[in-house]
């Protein structure tokens, strides 16, 4: 087992891709906790979860003091945390930049962005004081060069990157290291609702050269093995996981939704 007696938290990780994850350290000998706002996610993971070293928060990644009373639970019962994994996130809704409404960019910008940071911070400096730590954010292949439609989602993920670049330039000496991950479009996750109507699987499959959208199975296998020791060089950096999309010329997903109307 690679993280056997391994203190690992997973924001967002009640559902989804954020679950997916949890499973794969708890089947891995980790220690598991994970926080997420909707009560009854929260209470439906500590079912499926219960008899395994496992804790669930109902905290909102945007409120610093909730996400400071799930670090100091998880360090009371364990002792310490060894890994920080940034899922937490959503997506704004689809729309050309001169329509974004207000409320939509802030909410993005609070969870993906501002909430991301008071989690590492707030896990940080448990690590700096523990003389270690590892720090893996989920950022998003928008992040490179945006995406039609994405405005807000694609600042927030592009943002983390730097965070990560920046975390590691400051907390390596502390034996904290960093790195993030940038997925294409994958067939699960945040993607769950897309992926019901086939002619969306079919359009995001095509804007990759593999002609398929990534697998959550896949995604958690990189994740594990960025958290393990085999990946301890791998600092300050954002691997990409889209399978090609990268500069792979398609039509936006927003101008694809819009013909349909």
């Amino acid at each position: 087992m690679r993280f056997k007696e391994k203190v690992v938290f997973i924001t967002g990780g009640t559902k989804g891709l954020g679950k997916a994850m949890a499973k794969a350290f708890v089947d891995e000998g980790a220690k598991v906790g994970v926080n997420g706002r909707n009560k009854d996610a929260v209470a439906r993971f500590e079912d499926e979860f219960k008899g395994k070293d496992v804790l669930a928060f109902n905290a909102d990644i945007g409120k610093y003091e909730e996400m400071e009373s799930a670090a100091e639970n998880i360090v009371k019962t364990w002792g310490r945390v060894d890994i920080l994994i940034n899922n937490a996130g959503i997506v704004n809704p689809l729309m050309p930049a001169e329509k974004i409404k207000k409320e939509d960019f802030d909410r993005v910008i609070d969870i993906n962005l501002k909430g991301t940071f008071y989690a590492t911070q707030i896990f940080g400096k448990r690590m700096i004081e523990q003389k270690c730590g590892r720090i893996i954010s989920i950022a998003s292949q928008v992040g490179y060069f945006g995406e039609k439609g994405f405005l807000p989602y694609s600042i927030s993920k592009s943002s983390l990157m730097i965070m990560t670049r920046s975390i590691a330039h400051e907390w390596s000496r502390f034996g904290v290291t960093a790195c993030a991950v940038a997925p294409g479009f994958i067939k699960g996750g945040m993607n769950e609702g897309l992926i019901k109507k086939e002619v969306f699987v079919d359009f995001l499959s095509k804007r990759t050269p593999v002609n398929r959208m990534g697998g959550v199975d896949e995604l958690v296998s990189l994740i594990l093995f960025l958290a393990s020791e085999q990946a301890v060089y791998i600092n300050g950096d954002t691997i990409t996981f889209d399978g090609g999309m990268t500069g792979y010329t398609q039509e936006p997903l927003l101008d694809f939704i819009m013909k349909g109307r």
